[in-house]
């Protein structure tokens, strides 16, 4: 075999050994919003990038949830994202926070899972297709606020758009199963129809 190939071939040989496998990279939905939703980004509150990824989905629901235990005045809800990250991937395996987007108790919106993953839930209803909504706390206790009310409608209205969603399937976490979420003092904005009809007025005519 000609010495000038073997050399060629263990040259190649050292190169491919050194540069290891190809990550293939997780692919990540980014939205851009309109001027007057202000979101905090992923990269602002200190989000780390998912380590594997899900079967991807399409946008057919928007699901309002709350996060069913009380939130402590004065706490950080960056810090309080940042923990429900680490615990979502480290006690329950999945690959992130179980919503799409979070609302503090100002009524500021974060992003958190990537919105082309289906969301995560304790429960056994079937998240695929739903935009998942979570009001930091418990609204079975708490009750909401305009700026919470107003955030919401907001951002409904701006995914209603995004993804087409029809006004009929804004709904909360307890129509598909068996749960007191989003909270009878969130529910009841949903229920009867408050939610639904301040989006459509945000819709173009």
């Amino acid at each position: 075999m000609n010495f000038r190939f073997i050399l060629f071939l263990s040259v190649l040989f050292v190169i491919c050994s050194c540069t290891g496998p190809i990550k293939k990279e997780i692919p990540v939905l980014e939205l851009n919003y309109p001027d007057n939703l202000h979101v905090v980004r992923r990269t602002e509150w200190g989000w780390k990038p998912l380590k594997r990824a899900m079967p991807e989905h399409e946008i057919r629901k928007i699901t309002i949830h709350h996060g069913g235990v009380d939130y402590p005045k004065g706490k950080d809800p960056a810090e309080h994202i940042r923990q429900l990250q680490d615990w979502s991937r480290s006690a329950k395996g999945w690959i992130d926070i179980p919503y799409h987007f979070m609302i503090d108790t100002a009524g500021i919106i974060y992003e958190a899972r990537p919105i082309n993953y289906p969301g995560d839930t304790n429960t056994d209803y079937d998240p695929r297709g739903h935009a998942l909504i979570c009001l930091m706390g418990n609204y079975e206790n708490a009750t909401v606020n305009k700026d919470q009310l107003q955030s919401i409608i907001e951002l409904t209205a701006y995914l209603v758009q995004r993804f087409n969603v029809p006004l009929y399937s804004i709904k909360g976490h307890k129509d598909y199963t068996e749960t007191l979420c989003p909270g009878k003092n969130l529910y009841q904005y949903i229920e009867n129809g408050t939610i639904q009809a301040r989006v459509q007025d945000l819709l173009p005519k």
